[in-house]
Order: structure tokens, then C-alpha cells, then sequence
């Protein structure tokens, strides 16, 4: 019959070892249980995606957990989070429930409450559109001289945004075309900017704009009284 070598030194070891654990665990079981409240990080998965949320999302929610006193005193509230599921949600104003099988917490820790148990989102779909571009002037041309037409090439620049702030997007501006003391037309080339945070441009993202320089009118006579 073949004999397998045999480490008492290994087993012995793995003796303590378990009895070390059994030992934690069981004066875990023992120690007095407490509560407490923290603030817990919000994760939102599965957004859809054809849609974007409009509305404040909150960073935390505020957590009231129960468990042993130790390990309640060394939880880290980046131990912690929430998660909420926005899978399906359709455009509009949504209250999402927060459960409590929705937050993750260490072991031996249960989550007694949280607040606020729901969470109000607006969810708006992405569409696109073309708005005209409105360059941006600054300054005064040379004495005798004024600002004259405007134009920017291409005058229109596609955007994509939340459906009702695209809607509402009248037209995009760009960065400042100085004008200060020319003598003559300016011409540069200069990014286009969104008013809204989260309406992006698509294209392009630059447009060319030439500043007219004109004499400037005469001013008109004081009419005498």
C-alpha cells in the first residue's frame, strides 16, 4: 500500500487557524449589538441609452445599519452604496424605490433604513437638431470705424442634447472674436460653445467668422429746442 507523506507542522497550523476564526466569530456573536447612521454613496445602473437623466441626482443617501459595536465603529463608509436600477425606465418623471437589498454593506451588518427611500429622477431622451451660431464680438474698432456684419461659416453646427433643452436652444455662441482698435475686417477661426451643460456639440466644433469693419455713422444733430 503507497504512504502519503505526512506535515503534522501543516496541520497543526490549520488547526489554529480555525479555531482563530471560530473564536472571532464567536465573540462577534457575543458583542454588543448597536446602531448607527452614515451616508452611503448612490451608483445608477443601466440608464438607458437613449436617455439622460435631467434631474439633480443625490450623492449620498443616508444609511441606519445595526450590527456588532467593533465593526460598526471601524465601517468606512466606503465600505457602503446604493444601488438603483433604471433599466426599462421610458422618458418622464420617475420615483424609483430604494431597497434595502439594493445597498451594499460588509458582513454582519444590516441595513435597517434608508432615507430617502425613493429616489425622484427625470429621465428626457437624447435627440439632435441644427441651431444657428451667434459669434462672439468684444471690443471697439479704431476711432471713426464700428463692428459691422457678422457672419460665421458654416452658420449652423448640430447639436445633441436632453429633447426639451434642445427644443428650447435657440442658437450657440462661440469663443470671443476681438475686434478692439481693427482698422480692417477680422477674420479667425474660433470653437463653438453650449449654453447648457448637457446639450453637446456634434459638429463642428470650430467655424470660421469674419468681423465687417464699417465707417461709423455721423451722429445725428441735437435738435434745438
Amino acid at each position: 500500500m503507497r504512504r502519503f507523506p505526512r506535515y503534522p507542522g501543516t496541520l497543526a497550523l490549520a488547526v489554529v487557524l480555525a479555531g482563530a476564526v471560530w473564536y472571532g466569530k464567536a465573540l462577534e456573536r457575543r458583542e454588543r449589538v448597536s446602531e448607527r447612521q452614515l451616508d452611503a454613496s448612490v451608483t445608477l445602473l443601466n440608464v438607458p441609452a437613449d436617455m439622460v437623466i435631467t434631474s439633480e441626482v443625490p450623492r449620498v443617501l443616508t444609511l441606519r445599519v445595526r450590527g456588532p459595536l467593533s465593526r460598526l465603529r471601524s465601517l468606512d463608509p466606503a465600505q457602503t452604496g446604493v444601488v438603483v436600477d433604471l433599466r426599462g425606465a421610458g422618458e418622464g418623471e420617475h420615483e424609483f424605490a430604494v431597497e434595502t437589498r439594493s445597498v451594499l454593506v460588509p458582513e454582519n451588518v444590516d441595513v435597517l433604513a434608508i432615507s430617502p427611500s425613493q429616489l425622484p429622477l427625470r429621465l428626457e431622451r437624447v435627440v439632435q437638431r441644427r441651431v444657428p451660431v451667434r459669434p462672439r464680438v468684444t471690443g471697439e474698432p479704431a476711432a471713426g470705424l464700428a463692428v459691422g456684419d457678422v457672419a460665421a461659416q458654416p452658420a449652423t453646427v448640430l447639436v445633441s442634447g436632453p429633447r426639451l433643452q434642445v427644443e428650447a436652444l435657440r442658437s450657440v455662441t462661440t469663443d470671443a472674436i476681438s475686434a478692439d482698435l481693427a482698422e480692417g475686417p477680422v477674420e479667425a477661426v474660433v470653437a463653438v460653445r453650449s449654453p447648457q451643460p448637457l446639450v453637446r456639440i456634434i459638429e463642428p466644433l470650430a467655424v470660421r467668422v469674419t468681423v465687417e469693419i464699417v465707417t461709423a455713422p455721423a451722429p445725428s444733430a441735437r435738435k434745438r429746442r
